[in-house]
């Protein structure tokens, strides 16, 4: 019984500190991408990788807090978190017109691709989660 509590203590824990990295993410983004065009750090070379790794966590950010919080997700929760990030990512773009940057599509085509991957991500590194998760725990949950 103690190892079983200390199991869901440790699943928990996991599920707040992926809430809260989830939010903090967010918020830099959303930050990053709103500040006004000549208040912006120049990062020309790297943007696109930069909106590909933002989205990439984001989405797995996301979907760690979910399944950690609630329990194993179905396809119709990938696909809500795709929908979700996608449109998004576009608003994210329309959004940086009125501070005066300029929305790109390709900006919007790289946050997708990350969306995408971090979907996959997940999904393929969800059983190491658990894996450290449930470490030293007999009884483990069908992945």
């Amino acid at each position: 019984m103690q190892q079983q509590t200390t199991t869901m203590q440790r699943i928990q824990w996991a599920a707040s500190l992926a809430r809260r990295a989830t939010f903090l993410c967010l918020v830099v983004m959303f930050i990053g991408t709103h500040l006004p065009g000549n208040a912006a750090p120049s990062v020309q070379y790297h943007d696109k990788l930069i909106h590909f790794l933002a989205y990439t966590t984001l989405t797995f950010g996301i979907l760690a807090s979910w399944e950690l919080s609630t329990g194993p997700l179905l396809p119709i929760h990938y696909f809500v978190v795709w929908l979700a990030a996608t449109l998004y990512a576009a608003i994210d773009e329309i959004t940086q017109i009125p501070v005066g940057r300029t929305c790109d599509g390709l900006d919007w085509l790289c946050d997708v691709l990350g969306i995408v991957v971090g979907l996959t991500l997940f999904r393929c590194l969800r059983p190491l989660i658990y894996r450290f998760l449930l470490r030293g725990d007999a009884s483990t949950p069908t992945l």
